[in-house]
């Protein structure tokens, strides 16, 4: 990763913000895709580096 932030459309939660796919549910369904999908677990990864610093606590995920 380049450190910019990955294109993401958050706008549906019944897809994945990184590619559109649809998900099976939007909890677990987006943890499973993540798992299954290297390009969109590295783009959450991304996403979740930018953002921890905009939250509170440590994530252990």
């Amino acid at each position: 990763m380049n450190g910019t932030a990955p294109t993401t459309n958050w706008t549906d939660p019944s897809t994945c913000p990184f590619c559109d796919a649809a998900l099976a549910d939007p909890g677990a369904g987006f943890i499973d895709h993540i798992h299954d999908s290297p390009d969109c677990e590295s783009g959450f990864d991304q996403w979740r580096s930018n953002v921890s610093g905009d939250m509170g606590g440590e994530w252990s995920g």
